[in-house]
């Protein structure tokens, strides 16, 4: 074993009195990652519900979702409202209400899909 140190001579000058920094960066913080409930449980399935409507409402969505929602949606809201108005069934208010509310989200849903397509235009 050779016990020269010619190797000292492609290194810098030793200076132990100067001070060493180092910079030692952050630890970088994981993306936010949101944890979804299991759609088992009541609280779960109702957070799920939510999170499907505001995605339908938001215009984030399918055209063909889009379509078969209204015909769903809207031909539901059409077997109580037809017959609500032909035989003049008032005390069919209450559910027709409730089912109009899908119609209401399928609404916000198909004007937002309809400006995000009239934006992508120009």
């Amino acid at each position: 074993m050779s016990h020269n140190n010619n190797y000292q001579q492609f290194l810098p000058e030793d200076h132990s009195d100067d001070p060493m920094i180092l910079e030692v960066p952050a630890d970088p913080q994981p993306p936010y990652q949101e944890k979804i409930p299991s759609g088992y449980d009541p609280m779960g399935d109702i957070y799920l519900r939510g999170r499907a409507y505001r995605g339908l409402a938001g215009g984030r969505i399918p055209w063909w979702v889009l379509i078969s929602g209204w015909i769903m949606f809207g031909g539901m809201f059409l077997m109580v409202f037809m017959p609500m108005v032909t035989a003049a069934a008032w005390e069919l208010i209450p559910i027709l209400i409730i089912i109009s509310l899908p119609i209401i989200i399928l609404w916000r849903g198909t004007a937002a899909k309809l400006a995000a397509r009239k934006y992508k235009r120009r």
